[in-house]
């Protein structure tokens, strides 16, 4: 894959889709620029995102515990936990810029 996003360090286009969206959030250690070295991840859209998925895929997942009646219940609770995942990946790899992270250990 081409690499279509750029470090907030150095400012070179060393990530693609697939690695920036892996590179994770605010507070994890992120993805190393192959360029200078530094590690980069997803911003604050990405959290606020991945936030309402979650939250969206919670209320579904207890609405069909409580209130399905079929067999196949504990496949649509599966289903949608497994389409946030999918959904808030896709975000992360096509919106949003990437941002230094905020971990002590990974600035030092």
């Amino acid at each position: 894959m081409k690499s279509i996003y750029t470090c907030p360090y150095c400012g070179a286009k060393s990530f693609n889709p697939w690695k920036k969206a892996f590179a994770g959030g605010l507070r994890t250690k992120g993805k190393v620029c192959m360029e200078c070295g530094q590690h980069c991840v997803n911003g604050v859209a990405s959290m606020i995102f991945s936030a309402v998925v979650y939250i969206a895929a919670l209320v579904v997942v207890l609405l069909v515990y409580f209130k399905g009646n079929s067999n196949w219940d504990y496949v649509y609770m599966v289903g949608a936990v497994a389409a946030a995942f999918v959904l808030c990946r896709l975000f992360d790899a096509f919106f949003g810029p990437l941002v230094k992270p905020i971990r002590n250990d990974v600035l030092s």
